[in-house]
C-alpha cells in the first residue's frame, strides 16, 4: 500500500489548529498597516501624525499585544509542525527528508510568487529556508532546543542590531538621509511609494520587487533567518514538552500566561518609552529601541499561547473554537488571501484606499476580512479535506494528486 499520503483530519491536533487560526487572524492586525500605509509607518506612528488621540492608542495597543507576537506564534507553530510532519512521515515508512525538502521547495515557490506578484512583506521565504535548516535539530532535547532558540532568536538579532548601530558613525551622509526619510511622509521615497501603490500593477510590481530583493538578500541573513530559526527551535521544544498540544494542566497555562505578561509587557513598554523620548528617531528605533520588543515579544507570544490553550481546555465557546480551528487548518490559504484582499482594498488596481484611512478605521477592514475568512474556511472544509493552497502544496510535496473532496 502506498504510504505517501498526508495526515487525515482525525490525525490533526485541534489545539494546534486553534493556535494557528489565532496567529493567522492576529497577523493581519499588523500587516494591514503595510497594505494601506507607507512602510515607515509600521513602527513609527509619527509618519502620519498618529502620536495622539485614538490612532496613538491603536498603535500602542497593537505594538504591545500584536507587533511581532502573532508572527512569533506562527513561527513557533511552524517549528512544531516540522517535528510532527517528519515524525509521521517516518512512522509511515516514508522518506522523511525527501518529503521535507520537497515540501520546503514548493513553499519557496509559493513564497516567491507571493513576494513578487502580490505583497513584499512575505514571511514564507524565511520559513522555507529555515525549515530545512532546523530539521537537522529536530531530535535534540527540548532544553537544548530552547537554548538554541534563545541564542539564535534573541541574542544574535540584538547583537547584529547593536553592531549596525555602532557602524552608523561610518555611514555616508546619503545613507543616513535615506534611512531617516522613511519617517517623513512628504519625503521623495514615501511619495514614490504612494504613487507606485496607487498606480498601475506594473508600477507596484517594480516597487515591490526592490523591497522583496532587499528582504531576501539583506534582511534575511542579518535578521529574519536568526529570528525565524530561533522561534522554530522554541516551537520544537514546546511541542516535545506537550505544551502546544494542550497536555499540560490548567494551572501550568495560568502560570505561563501570568509570567509571559509580567515579563513581556514591561519590556515592550520600556522600548515604547525610549521611542517616544527620541521622537521616534528611525535609526535609534530600528537598531536600539526595537531590541526591547525582540525580547518582550517572545514572552508575549508565550502569554497568547497560554491564553488560547486555557480557552481550549475550558471547553467554553466550542463554536468559536471550531471557527478558529477551521481558519488554522487553512493557514496558508488564509495568509495569501489576506494579502490579496488587503492589496485589492488599498492599492490602485483595486479600491485605492492607500494612505487615506486612519489606523482606527483600518480595524474595520481587518474585521471584515476576518469575518470573510472564517465563513469561507468553514464553508470550504465542509466539502474538502484541505484548503485550496494546502491541497496544491501537498500534491507538490508528495508528487501525486491527493484526494481532497470529503
Amino acid at each position: 500500500m502506498d504510504q505517501s499520503t498526508p495526515i487525515s483530519v482525525k490525525e490533526r491536533i485541534v489545539s494546534l489548529d486553534v493556535l494557528r487560526g489565532v496567529a493567522i487572524l492576529g497577523i493581519l492586525l499588523m500587516n494591514v498597516v503595510t497594505f494601506g500605509m507607507v512602510l515607515g509607518a509600521y513602527e513609527d506612528p509619527s509618519v502620519y501624525n498618529d502620536t495622539e488621540g485614538v490612532d496613538w492608542y491603536v498603535w500602542l495597543v497593537l505594538h504591545v499585544f500584536a507587533d511581532n507576537k502573532f508572527m512569533s506564534i506562527f513561527s513557533i507553530l511552524f517549528g512544531a509542525g516540522i517535528c510532527i510532519f517528519m515524525e509521521r512521515a517516518t512512522a509511515k515508512a516514508n522518506d522523511a527528508w525527501g518529503l521535507q525538502i520537497s515540501r520546503m521547495g514548493w513553499l519557496l515557490v509559493i513564497a516567491l510568487l507571493h513576494a513578487y506578484l502580490i505583497w513584499f512583506g512575505d514571511i514564507l521565504f524565511t520559513y522555507s529556508l529555515c525549515g530545512v535548516f532546523i530539521a537537522f535539530f529536530r531530535k535534540f532535547r527540548p532544553g537544548t532546543l530552547v537554548i538554541l532558540g534563545v541564542v539564535l532568536g534573541v541574542i544574535v538579532p540584538i547583537t547584529i542590531n547593536k553592531l549596525f548601530h555602532w557602524s552608523v558613525q561610518f555611514w555616508p551622509p546619503e545613507s543616513i538621509e535615506e534611512m531617516t526619510a522613511g519617517s517623513e511622509l512628504l519625503s521623495q521615497a514615501n511619495q514614490e511609494e504612494t504613487d507606485a501603490y496607487l498606480g498601475s500593477y506594473w508600477d507596484q510590481l517594480q516597487h515591490r520587487a526592490v523591497i522583496s530583493i532587499f528582504m531576501q538578500i539583506f534582511l534575511f541573513p542579518f535578521y529574519l533567518f536568526w529570528r525565524g530559526a530561533g522561534l522554530m527551535f522554541i516551537g520544537m521544544a514546546l511541542y516535545k514538552w506537550g505544551v502546544l498540544s494542550g497536555r499540560q494542566s490548567k494551572k501550568f497555562y495560568a502560570w505561563m500566561l501570568t509570567i509571559g505578561l509580567a515579563l513581556g509587557m514591561p519590556l515592550i513598554l520600556i522600548g515604547v518609552h525610549f521611542k517616544v523620548q527620541s521622537g521616534f528617531d528611525p535609526i535609534l528605533g530600528r537598531f536600539s529601541h526595537s531590541n526591547w520588543n525582540i525580547v518582550g515579544a517572545v514572552f508575549m507570544a508565550m502569554a497568547w499561547i497560554a491564553l488560547v490553550l486555557l480557552f481550549c481546555k475550558t471547553g467554553v465557546w466550542q463554536g468559536l473554537q471550531r471557527c478558529l480551528a477551521a481558519v488554522g487548518r487553512m493557514a496558508l490559504t488564509n495568509y495569501i488571501m489576506q494579502s490579496i484582499l488587503g492589496t485589492w482594498f488599498f492599492y490602485g488596481v483595486g479600491l485605492g484606499f492607500y494612505g487615506s484611512l486612519e489606523r482606527w478605521q483600518m480595524l474595520f477592514v481587518v474585521a471584515g476580512i476576518w469575518a470573510f475568512q472564517i465563513i469561507f474556511s468553514i464553508f470550504w472544509l465542509k466539502r474538502f479535506r484541505f484548503g485550496p493552497l494546502e491541497w496544491l502544496w501537498r500534491c507538490g510535496t508528495y508528487m501525486q494528486i491527493q484526494k481532497n473532496r470529503l
